[in-house]
């Protein structure tokens, strides 16, 4: 066992007088129209697993642990996974918010597994500078009943001198997480401005919050860390405090986790991995009418960001309405090329696709017709780290991780051509057509305004591709404008075409005659087609 101790602390010290200050209004994360849309068929979170893992509010003591004895926790099961622990205020209003009854869109948690987070560093589950161990796997019962999601609203390093422990952390956690399929979020450090702490939020693999008001650190990775520069945060929540805005996108994906292994949507394993779980719910985010990743909008580079998010906000704030609406829609198989990609079949403006980018680059290519335009146009691809057992020491040379580039073309006269630069004047108002990070495990293309037409939305690699590779997830979610919906054969007309596609598609479980995305096709769908006939 290592010497070097991590220096942890809270995110944020709150009483039980202050409890509810940091938990977010359902409307403010897309609940309310979740609730909306599924009615009875919302999700709680039943059946997910989870972890807390805790900075103690008292030096040397396991002060970690929510107020049990409050109504709000009846029916929880709580694991103790680093020793025995005593209330933390601070822990308490992290529960709240993550899964109580009374206070979280996800109160069907009732699995809940605690750490503290000097321990699950080290002995309890990552095992940093512990030579030739691994991470333990995730805590419960059986091998497919094991915790998903590892919230740390907590900040920390192993201290100056020591940076490369703290990448050996995270590398541990990384390789953790691309193992097992789970998602560790992490809180961002307190204040605009304030100083990046790379203990968890600096991860690959992981999704790094902060607050919707920008009150928070953001911008590039430490540079004693792997991977220097790298965009932080990926996403923002509501929340008086990043603590209590760090649950808040735990509770969703643990909406999204619920989905996913419920059938017959749980029969795809793929809709169940947490890089999967990650790309839905950067994809779907709401974005502010200020929000931008700095793509020129005018020139030769118009439409053209290397920085993939946007500096403060992320890729938005978390929306588990747009976010479900992805995890919930089929799996589609990209082509091979971009010439197969313009000949195949459309497919339709909400899906997902699991990648894995092999040393041979792989390259995936999708036909998106929208013949009404879109108003507004997301799309996003994320990809993990895999770390080998060899590069888990602090000693190790950082993994290499593959360099993706994803690009919106045009399709004109059965050719795919690029629309950055003066190409895309008068077919896009604003946003990003290509994003290119060179460094960034994310990108992001966010577009406003998109003219009718047919386009092949790309991912290719722009690194060598003889030395790494990888999974990964592409989602997108494009809004097309009011009165379309129900046009399954993208002609551009809701007609006897459409209604033919939709019966012949009834009872389904999902897919693009699916138009209320509830899961099934069924007489709401009927009436969504038929109230835009013509």
């Amino acid at each position: 066992m290592t010497d070097r101790p991590a220096q942890t602390r809270l995110l944020s010290v709150v009483t039980a007088t202050a409890l509810l200050a940091g938990i977010a209004s359902a409307d403010e994360v897309g609940y309310e129209a979740l609730v909306a849309r599924l009615g009875a068929a919302t999700p709680t979170g039943a059946g997910v697993r989870v972890v807390q893992v805790e900075a103690s509010e008292a030096s040397g003591q396991q002060k970690i642990s929510p107020n049990r004895t409050l109504a709000e926790f009846a029916g929880k099961s709580f694991y103790e996974q680093s020793g025995a622990t005593t209330t933390s205020g601070h822990a308490t209003t992290v529960a709240q918010a993550f899964y109580s009854s009374s206070a979280s869109i996800a109160p069907g948690i009732t699995q809940i597994h605690l750490y503290e987070a000097g321990l699950f560093l080290q002995s309890s589950y990552l095992r940093t500078a512990t030579a030739g161990s691994t991470p333990y796997f995730p805590p419960g019962p059986s091998s497919i009943d094991r915790a998903r999601i590892f919230n740390h609203s907590w900040i920390g390093s192993f201290g100056p001198g020591n940076a490369a422990f703290d990448s050996e952390a995270l590398r541990r956690a990384d390789f953790a997480m691309s193992r097992d399929g789970t998602l560790f979020i992490c809180g961002e450090n307190n204040g605009a401005g304030s100083a990046m702490q790379p203990l968890m939020a600096c991860g690959y693999n992981g999704i790094a919050v902060g607050r919707s008001d920008g009150q928070h650190s953001a911008g590039g990775t430490p540079a004693a860390n792997d991977g220097p520069g790298r965009m932080k945060p990926e996403l923002v929540a509501p929340g008086a405090f990043t603590s209590f805005s760090t649950p808040v996108v735990s509770a969703a994906a643990a909406l999204l986790y619920q989905t996913a292994d419920t059938l017959p949507l749980s029969l795809n394993v793929n809709r169940r991995q947490g890089v999967t779980i990650k790309s839905a719910l950067l994809c779907g985010a709401s974005h502010a009418e200020t929000w931008s990743n700095q793509a020129p909008q005018a020139g030769s580079q118009r439409g053209v960001t290397t920085r993939p998010i946007d500096p403060v906000y992320g890729c938005g704030t978390v929306n588990v309405d747009r976010a479900h609406r992805i995890i919930a829609s089929d799996e589609r198989i990209g082509e091979a090329s971009v010439e197969e990609a313009v000949d195949s079949v459309p497919h339709p403006p909400i899906g997902w696709d699991f990648v894995v980018f092999t040393s041979g680059g792989v390259q995936v290519h999708y036909r998106l017709d929208l013949p009404a335009g879109a108003d507004e146009f997301n799309a996003l691809v994320t990809w993990n780290r895999t770390p080998t057992t060899a590069q888990l020491s602090a000693a190790a040379a950082a993994p290499v991780i593959a360099n993706l580039r994803m690009e919106l073309l045009r399709i004109e006269d059965g050719v795919a051509l690029p629309i950055a630069g003066d190409a895309g004047i008068g077919v896009f108002a604003s946003g990003n057509v290509v994003s290119a990070s060179a460094i960034d495990n994310v990108e992001h293309i966010h577009l406003r305004g998109l003219a009718p037409g047919n386009y092949v939305l790309s991912v290719t690699r722009d690194d060598p591709t003889s030395f790494t590779s990888g999974t990964g997830t592409v989602s997108w979610i494009i809004d097309e404008p009011e009165g379309r919906t129900g046009d399954l054969n993208a002609d551009g007309t809701v007609d006897g075409i459409d209604l033919g596609i939709l019966l012949g598609n009834w009872a389904a479980p999902g897919g693009p005659a699916d138009l209320d995305s509830n899961g099934t096709v069924d007489g709401a769908d009927l009436g969504i087609l038929l109230g835009n006939w013509g």
